[in-house]
């Protein structure tokens, strides 16, 4: 029955420690190996981008590296002020636990900080390398989903009519009380990401495309469907009646009418640090210092060479 497809699951989390100095209490929990597996994912999506593009993969690594550290710190500051502001006015060392409340478009924001902030220093266009971030986040993004849609972490109104031709996306017998059916936002943005990290990632032509295409597509994708989900929120501050997600939306959805229709493309956008000239150059050191080898050793040879043509006279004259 589809009214029922989707029902209450509670996978088993222990508390491994309670009130911790500077660290809290400690859960261990499917969420935390979840978001761990995503990451890992991510990463390889990524180089596999960089591969495909050409990328040189040490700057990929580096980008990843300076984006996942501010991604998760600034997604955590954006979870606490601008969601639980409380929490932060009782207990200001909330805001160093960073594993205490996330935010998904607070993190799109950091990792972009982080982002701009290596690329600049290393006067690198950032189109290409966001494109490629993007492309792995894709599916770190909808790993971590996945582990919010099993601890429900984002309760969503109640739904009162079960005639809704959408109830079997919602989950039947919320905390074992099989008279709530409620919207499960992490369910539903799980559901809603994977077929649009399939079409990103094997139907978009993202390797051939200009840099920051990819990016604007896939915002243009998850943009509105994000500011609509919000709207099922329950809990969330809001300001002037939405939510700090759905504005940030609004800051997505311009990034992707940008770079998909008006932007057009520069050369100084293709002038990325491309692997294939990093392995040429460093062929030619190692051929440079081959041939230097190689003349040192002749240089020594001759050098011998004298002494090895008297002792042949002298070995002629003595027979």
């Amino acid at each position: 029955m589809l009214e029922a497809l989707i029902p209450f699951l509670q996978p088993p989390e222990y508390t491994l420690a309670e009130n911790l100095p500077l660290l809290g209490t400690l859960k261990l929990q499917v969420f935390g190996p979840l978001v761990a597996v995503g990451v890992i994912l991510g990463m390889q999506r990524c180089i596999k981008f960089a591969n495909a593009r050409d990328i040189d993969e040490q700057y990929a690594r580096d980008v990843m590296f300076w984006s996942l550290v501010s991604g998760f710190v600034i997604s955590h500051w954006v979870s606490v002020i601008f969601y639980f502001p409380e929490r932060v006015m009782q207990d200001p060392i909330v805001l160093l636990q960073i594993w205490n409340g996330l935010s998904s478009v607070g993190g799109l924001f950091g990792f972009m900080v982080g982002v701009f902030w290596f690329l600049h220093k290393k006067k690198q266009p950032f189109l290409i390398y966001v494109d490629m971030l993007c492309f792995g986040m894709l599916v770190g993004f909808t790993t971590g989903r996945l582990g919010c849609s099993l601890v429900h972490d984002h309760p969503g109104l109640i739904l009162q009519d079960l005639s809704h031709p959408l109830s079997f996306l919602a989950v039947h017998g919320w905390k074992g009380n099989p008279d709530i059916v409620r919207w499960d936002l992490g369910t539903l943005e799980f559901l809603y990401l994977v077929p649009m990290v399939l079409f990103m990632h094997f139907v978009y032509p993202w390797r051939k495309a200009d840099p920051g295409r990819f990016v604007g597509v896939a915002a243009l994708l998850y943009g509105p469907f994000r500011f609509f989900l919000d709207f099922f929120r329950i809990s969330d501050k809001q300001y002037f009646g939405l939510t700090p997600a759905q504005y940030f939306t609004f800051a997505i959805m311009g990034i992707g009418v940008y770079f998909t229709f008006i932007r057009k493309p520069k050369p100084s956008d293709f002038e990325w640090a491309k692997e294939s000239e990093y392995k040429a150059e460093r062929a030619r050191r190692e051929a440079e210092a081959a041939a230097a080898a190689g003349d040192d050793e002749a240089k020594d040879a001759d050098k011998d060479k004298p002494v090895r043509d008297d002792a042949s006279a002298a070995a002629k004259l003595d027979a």
